[in-house]
This record gives structure tokens, sequence and C-alpha cells, in this order.
């Protein structure tokens, strides 16, 4: 088992922490006091075997386990809450219980999860948790679970002590009171004594029948063994006597009749491939003699096959070309046809310059289409040449005059505005006049003569009573003083906002007057804003009406411009076309086509294109012509003479050629296969030769077989593999027969004792000896049912005798006490012979598990340690001795602290590989278990467990930064092996 993923989701001093340990190589996790590292310790713990008891409150997480198997699993401690769930089914069971075999957090502790407190020392092989769960497996876990419950039944009925309060123990000591009560209760005393020791004479009696029945038992017991044993006896006798009769062949090779068989069934293979290959063979060769001639003029046919396909294309090309030749001759004569139309003669130009006429004909459409853009480009008059006047119309200059004032007039009218609402709230404030600073001038006078007031009656010092008379006294008039100034200032502010008001008023009305606006200054602002609003119209009139004016002249000189330019440009396109035209008639009359026209010129050109390559295709067929009929004749010469060769009489052609080579595909093909079977004919003849010398090796083998058996024939031979097979079965029946009476008896006492009962005695003894042990058990009952009711005589007498019931009631009290008490007895013995049994069964496996312990122990010591000691342990397993690598033995008294601690991690570490060979690895978990080893033993411990943790999960828990350091430089030296942890304050981290 491996842990997979950690989830302290609240677990002390982690919170929503969630941690992947590696699945191999040894973590080390480093921390100081304080960090974490206890706890995570305790999680692991608690996680795999649930909280202690009590100390649940407040943890909450979980744990991703994967097991041996490849199953995952997910374990939720939250709390008191547990489950166990692989995804698709919940566990409500404990880990240990499911899959270790009931191991407990304690033996967990001890060998699992080790502290320096931990290393016990060699006693922990003596803990009886650990002898249970990892010497005694072999025999199960639960052997040693059955002892401690039967050790706990016995103490349970019966202790050693007089004091004890168990069954037996209680019922004994009733039966003493019985006693006592009974002989108190007794009539007749000396009839009752007689009585009473009849029936304790009763119970002496009864106690030697039952043990002389238990004797008759005990031999029918041991009579039964031999009874059951001699059928098996005798049928290893009989097969004893077989096997002597058989004898001759009992130095039979093992492996005779299987080298036998083998060698048989080869020769019968050899004779069957033998058949098979003779009814194959043919008694003649399978390549023709008319093949010859084909084979010879194999390169003609090869090279003809190869010419054919240029042979064929060369007719084709000379049949196609005749084809041509005649459509060549009539579409030369229509396209001549048609270019007399436009040269006005019967004989065609044989040169002429088609680029010129091309150039012409395009210079002379593009100085169409400029004409014909002349023409469509003529301007057009726009508006009235001259605009209209009016005599009454204001200049230009009298109108932007006009919007200025307009400007001017509506900044007098806010100056104006704020002025006036100045103006009125001074006069508003003059009506109301504040006096606060009357008011307090005249307070500072009162508050100087209240001073004055009390330094005259003596009421404060002098000198603070002036001072306070003077600061009164300066205070009151500097508020009559601020008073004074404030009533002066006032009317100033007055006089002045009221001479701007006036020359704003004066400044309106002539503006006014200048545009023609019938207002006073005091006008409404509501009038002047509609009178303002009546002079921008008039203006934005003026505006748009001087706009138009200067736009239609500024366009009457444009149409003007514009006219005198397209005139120029005309009577420019007519020159070029005129020179044009001349040029084309001069064109004409040098090629010949005095009748085209430039718009027929690119049918004209195209036509005269076509007859030209037309009669230059012509003059090149006449000239290739006759070498193609050369070729031809060739072809066919040498086609002939191949035919000739091959005594074919048809027509040489190019297809009587494919036909040809096409025979003689099938004709090569049909050679090499005869080659084939004609090679394949003398293989097999071989083959054949070869399988005879094969036989006649096995048949000499077969009667070297028969010479070492000493047999004269192969009937013999077989006789006696027969013969030795029955021996065989015998032999294996004497062993089975001598293997069931090593069962029967128990030890190799009890079976020379069988051995010698079956020699000596028949089963009549036996049978006789059973039947009078059987009548003296039968006679034992019978007495013990006589002694019983004997006894219940003497019961009911003593009973009359009593005074009362009360001795009855006492007498059978003690009958049933004695009968519970024999019941319990018999149960406490069952369970001290069953855990006898088991105590002794268990030894046997510590005395043969014990010493691999500590061998393997010793193992891991020498490599901790690098070979300077090994462990050895006493004959009786209860000394441990370190041995050097002198062979020296230095007992437990004599270990350094290191070496010790050396030793009893190698135990431990030795009973974890004992528990994870038989049940399952679980991890190993240390914590600071190198207090007391110096810088040399700790490099040597860690290079260790880093080879043990290679395919395991080993943890090592330290705050000792000198074992930090020893495991990076570990690290360093072997990737992978080492994986380094820093454990802070409840996180864990990478460490570096």
């Amino acid at each position: 088992m491996k842990i997979v993923q950690m989830n302290l989701d609240d677990f002390g001093i982690y919170h929503q922490v969630e941690w992947n340990p590696p699945q191999r190589g040894l973590i080390v996790l480093h921390g100081q006091n304080e960090s974490g590292k206890t706890t995570l310790m305790k999680y692991v713990r608690s996680m795999l075997f649930g909280y202690l008891r009590g100390n649940w409150r407040g943890y909450f997480g979980h744990m991703d386990i994967c097991r041996e198997d490849g199953s995952s699993y997910r374990i939720y401690r939250n709390e008191k809450e547990s489950y166990i769930t692989d995804g698709a089914t919940v566990f409500h069971e404990e880990p240990s219980v499911l899959w270790w075999h009931g191991l407990d957090r304690n033996a967990y502790d001890q060998i699992f999860a080790i502290g320096l407190e931990d290393l016990q020392g060699f006693g922990i092989l003596a803990n009886e948790t650990v002898r249970s769960h990892f010497f005694s497996m072999e025999g199960g876990i639960r052997m040693s679970v059955i002892r401690r419950d039967l050790l706990r039944r016995m103490n349970d009925l019966f202790v050693a002590s007089p004091q004890g309060k168990k069954p037996i123990n209680l019922l004994l000591a009733a039966q003493q009171d019985i006693d006592k009560k009974i002989e108190a209760l007794a009539y007749d005393e000396e009839e009752f004594a007689r009585l009473q020791a009849e029936e304790r004479k009763t119970h002496v009696d009864a106690r030697t029948v039952r043990v002389a029945v238990e004797e008759a038992r005990q031999q029918l017991e041991r009579i039964a063994m031999p009874l059951a044993a001699w059928e098996v006896y005798q049928r290893g006798c009989d097969a004893w006597e077989h096997m002597q009769s058989l004898a001759d062949v009992a130095q039979f090779p093992a492996d005779g009749a299987q080298r036998w068989r083998e060698l048989e069934d080869k020769v019968n293979e050899f004779d069957l491939e033998i058949t098979g290959m003779k009814q194959g063979l043919r008694t003649k060769s399978a390549f023709r003699e008319e093949w010859h001639r084909w084979l010879s003029g194999s390169e003609q046919i090869e090279e003809l096959h190869r010419q054919a396909a240029a042979w064929r294309e060369t007719a084709q090309r000379v049949n196609d070309s005749e084809d041509a030749a005649v459509d060549r001759a009539f579409a030369s004569s229509r396209l001549a046809e048609t270019l007399r139309l436009w040269s006005g003669s019967a004989t065609i130009p044989k040169a002429v310059d088609w680029q010129q006429a091309e150039t012409l004909a395009r210079k002379l459409h593009s100085v169409a289409q400029e004409q014909e853009k002349w023409r469509a480009a003529e301007p057009k008059p726009m508006g009235s040449a001259q605009p209209a006047s009016d005599a009454a119309e204001r200049t230009a200059d009298g109108w932007q005059e006009t919007g200025r004032h307009m400007e001017k007039i509506r900044q007098l009218l806010t100056v104006r505005q704020q002025t006036a609402e100045k103006l009125a709230w001074l006069q508003e404030g003059m009506a109301g006049t504040s006096h606060t600073y009357l008011a307090l001038s005249v307070l500072f006078v009162l508050v100087a003569a209240v001073f004055g007031l009390l330094i005259a009656l003596a009421a404060i010092d002098m000198r603070l009573g002036g001072c306070g008379v003077a600061a009164s006294l300066l205070l009151a008039g500097i508020a009559a003083v601020y008073q004074g100034k404030r009533r002066g200032r006032v009317p100033q502010e007055e006089q002045r906002l009221s001479a701007a008001l006036a020359a704003c008023d004066r400044e309106l009305s002539g503006l006014a007057a200048a545009e023609g606006i019938a207002l006073q200054p005091t006008a409404a602002a509501a009038a002047w804003d509609e009178a303002l609003d009546d002079l921008r119209r008039r203006y934005l009139d003026w505006h748009t009406r001087e706009s138009r004016v200067s736009w239609e002249r500024e366009q009457h000189v444009m149409y003007t411009a514009l006219q005198q330019e397209w005139q120029e440009r005309g009577r420019h396109w007519r020159e070029e076309a005129a020179r044009l035209d001349r040029e084309w008639r001069e064109w004409q009359q040098g090629s010949g086509f005095i009748h085209l026209k430039p718009a027929d010129l690119t049918a004209a050109a195209t036509n005269w294109r076509q007859w030209q390559a037309l009669a230059d295709e012509e003059r090149h067929w006449q000239e290739t012509k006759g070498a193609l009929n050369q070729e031809l004749v060739y072809y066919r010469d040498n086609g002939e003479q191949l035919f000739q060769l091959l005594g074919i009489r048809k027509e040489c052609t190019p297809e009587t050629t494919e036909e040809l080579y096409r025979q003689w595909q099938q004709i090569r093909v049909q050679a090499e296969v005869a080659k084939e079977q004609d090679r394949q004919q003398e293989e097999r003849q071989e083959q054949i030769d070869r399988l005879e010398k094969e036989k006649e090796i096995r048949r000499q083998q077969m009667g070297y077989l028969m010479e070492q058996t000493g047999a004269a024939t192969a009937g013999e031979f077989r006789s006696k593999v027969l013969r030795y097979k029955q021996f065989r079965q015998y032999a294996e029946i004497h062993e089975q027969s001598e293997t069931h009476l090593r069962l029967i008896a128990k030890n190799p006492a009890e079976l020379a004792e069988l051995r010698r009962e079956l020699k000596v005695h028949e089963p009549k003894f036996w049978n006789e000896e059973c039947a009078f042990y059987e009548r003296k058990a039968a006679e034992g009952e019978q007495k013990l049912a006589a002694i019983a009711e004997r006894r219940g005589v003497i019961v009911e007498r003593l009973s009359r005798m009593a005074r009362n019931d009360s001795a009855a009631r006492l007498l059978q009290d003690k009958e049933n006490g004695a009968a519970e008490l024999e019941r319990l007895v018999d149960d406490w013995l069952t369970d001290v012979f069953a855990a006898h049994i088991l105590e002794a069964a268990q030894a046997y496996y510590e005395r043969v598990r014990q010493p691999l312990i500590i061998s393997r122990a010793g193992e891991y010591l020498e490599r901790m340690t690098q070979g300077r000691y090994t462990l050895q342990a006493s004959f009786d397993g209860h000394q441990l001795f370190a041995v050097d690598n002198t062979q020296r033995r230095v007992p437990e008294k004599q270990w350094s602290s290191g070496l010790g601690d050396q030793i009893y991690l190698a135990i431990r570490i030795s009973l974890a590989e004992a528990f994870a060979k038989q049940i399952e690895p679980l991890p190993l978990i240390l914590d600071d278990v190198f207090v007391r080893f110096d810088e040399v033993r700790q490099k040597e411990a860690l290079s260790f467990l880093a080879d043990l943790a290679a395919e395991k999960q080993l943890f090592l828990f330290t705050c000792s930064a000198e074992t930090q350091r020893l495991a990076r430089d570990i690290a360093a030296e072997r990737a992978g092996a080492v994986h380094l942890f820093e454990i802070e304050k409840g996180t864990i981290k990478v460490g570096s």
C-alpha cells in the first residue's frame, strides 16, 4: 500500500493542505520544532487506524491510497464520521480489518512508525503482538487471536486463587457452603454421616469408573489406528509383492518407452513421406524440344516487341498525316477564297506587316474614341452672366458694421443687467444696515467696567484686572472704528455703479439709433432680444444674396475658359485622324489588301496566319513522308525474317507481332515451370534418399535400445515396456500407502509402532480387542448408571432424614452445582488443551521464522554499516550478537548507542519486510532516528534507506540540518533516490 495523496482539510495547524508524496524514493521532511512534523505523523496514524478515544474533535481530512494489486481507495475521517470508498462502493469497516488481518495501532507504531524512543531493543521480538503478526504468519494470524481468546476464556472460567470470583471458583465455594449447611441440618449424625460417606464414596467410585471408561476409549482409539491402516498397509504390501515379481524390469530406462515410441513414430513418418514423394515422381522431362527455337530467338522477339510500339506509332502517324493533308488542302482553299475578297486579286501576298496594320488600327480606333469623348465633353453655360443689382441695398461694409453693432449691444445688455443687480443689492442693504460691530463695542465697554468694579472691590489682582480693562477697551475701540468705515464705504460704491449704468445706457441708445432700433435702454430684455433677432435675419439675408452673386460671377469666367480649351482639343483630334487615315491607305497599297478596313483587320490577320501555317505544315509533311515509309519497310523486313525462323505463316504486322510476343511469354513461363519441375524432381529424389538414410539411422537406434534392454524382438521390447509401466504403477501405489501410513501416525515413534502392529497382528486380533474394550466401556457406563442410581437413593434417604425440606433443597442444589461444575471444568480443560496445542504450533512457526527475520536484519545491518557488522542470534533465540568483520561476537550490553540504534532499526525494517511479503507493504515512517548517529553512520543509513525506498514508500522526519544536508548530497549524487521537502508552520514545500 502506498499513500497517493494527503488532504489535511482541518488538522491541527494544517488547514486546506493538499500534498502528493512521491511513490518511490526516500522522502525527507525537514522542519524545526513546532513546525508540524508530529501533527503530520498523527494524521497518517489517524487516517489508517482512526482517532484515539476522545481525541477527534476538530479533525477533518482524507487520504488517497493505492494497494499492491493496483486498486485505489479514499479514506475519510471527519471527526466521528469515517468510511472508505473506491468510487463505486462505500465501506464502513476499518482498513486493518479489511486488508491487514486485524493489525492494531500499537503493532503499527512499533514496526512501521518508528521514533527514537520506539527503538526498544531486542525485546521487541518477544512482544506477543509482534510474534503473532510477524513470526506466525505462515500459520495464520488467527492462530494467535484464537489462542488469546482461549486464554481469556480460561481466565474467565477459573483463576488459581482462593479469592477468585470466576464461575468455577464460585461453584467450588458454593459446594463447600452446601456441605457445611447439610452437616448442620443432620437428624441422625451417625446415620447421616454414614450416608454422607457413602454419597461421597459414590463420587469416588464414579470417578474411578469414568477413568476406566476413558482408558477403554483411548484403547479403542489406539486400536482404530491399525484397523484404519490395515487396508492401506495390505494394498502397499500387495504392491510390493508385485514390484518384486517385476524386479527384472526395475532397471528399465525411465525414458525407454518414450524413446522407443518416438523412434517408431519417426520411422513410420519417414515411410509415409517416402511413399508420398515416390507417387509424385515422373518418368520423363517436362521441357518440350520445340521450345528451343523460341529460346534461341528470344532476343530477336524482345527486340521486335520493343519496336512494335514504334512501328505501330509510325504507321498510325503516316495514316493520320495523310488524312491531315486532305483536311489542310480543304481548309487552305477556304481561307484563300476569304483572303481574295480583301486583296482584290487571285494572288495572296506572301509577306504582310500585320504588326504595323494592327498599330495603325489601334490608333485609329483610339482617335475615334477620343473624338467621341470630345463631343460629349462640350461645356454647358450655368446661371446668368451678370448678377442683378439693387439700388436700395446697403454696402458690404455697412452690413459688416451691423454685425459688430449686434455683438456690442449684446455685451452692453449683459453688463447693464449685472450693474443694475449690484446697485439694487446695495440699496437694499443700506435700508437694513447691520449694527453688530456697534453692539460688540458696547459689550467690551461693559466688560471693562466689570473689571474696574472687581479691582475696586479687591476681588482680583490689580495687574490682572488692569490688563482685562485695557484689552476690553481696545477691542471696543476696534469694533467702533470698523462700524464707522462700513457706513462710509457703501455710498461710494453706489455712486460708482450709478455712473457706470448711465454710461452703458448712453452707449446703448447710440447703437440702437444707428441700427434703427426704437427701444430705450430700460426696455425689457425680451424686447431687446426680439429687436436683435430681426436685425440678425436681415443681416443673414444680405449675406446669402452676396454669396450667390459672387458664385455666378466665378462660374461665368470658368465657362469662357473651358469653351476655349474644348475648341482647341477638337482641332487637335481632327488633324490626328487625317494623318492616321493617310498612313492606313499607304499600308493597304503596300500589303496588297486594298479593300481591307480597320474593323476587319483582326479577322484578315487570323485567316492569313492560318493559311500560312497550313502551307508550312504541307511543306514539312512532304519532307518527312519519305523517311517514315523507309522506317516502315525496315520494321516489316525484320518481322518477316523472325516469323520465318519460328515457322509462323502469317503476315507480319504490329498486331501479329503483339500476338507472337504473347505466345512467347506463355512459352517462356511454361519453359521456366518445366525447368523448375525437373529441378524439383531431382530434389525430391535427393530428399527420398536422405529420408531412407534417416530411417535407417532410427532403425539402428531402435536396435541399440533393444540390445540395452535385453529384448530380442520389437514385440518383446513392447512387452517389457508394459511390464515396466505396471512396475511404476505398483511403485506409486506403494508410495501412496506409505504416505497414508505416515499421515495416520502423527510422529515417527507412532509410525514405527504402527508398522510393528501391522506386521505382528491380524485384523481379527484388533477386532477382538476392540470388542473387549467396547464391552469394558459399556460395563463402565452401566456401573456409572448404577452408581448414579445408588447416589440418588442415598440422597433421597438423606432428604427424608432432614427436619424439613431445606436439606433436600441443599442436596439438589449440590447436585446441580456439581453438574454445572463438571461442565465448566470440561470446558476449561478443553481450552487448556487447545491453547497448549496452538502454543506449540506458534512456537514451531516462531522457531522457523525468527531466524529468517534475524538473517534479513543482519543483511540490512551489513549494508547499513558498509560490511563492518552483521547479526547472529543464539540457538534458543533469546540473545543477539553483533559480529564484526573479524568474526568477533559482541553481546548486546557492549553495543554503542549508535550501533544499537542501527541494529534495532534493521530488525524493525526486517519485520516490516516480513509483513509486506505475507500480507501487504505499508509505508515506513521514521522520526529523528539518527540522533545518536555520527555523520558517517548518518550517511550510511541514508544511503541504505534510499536503496530500500527504490520500490517502497519511506518517510524520514527530521529537525536536523546536518541530516538534511547529507540527504541533499545523496539526492545530488543519485537522481530520484531522495526527495526533499520542508515543513513550515502547517505548510509542505519542496525543499531546495
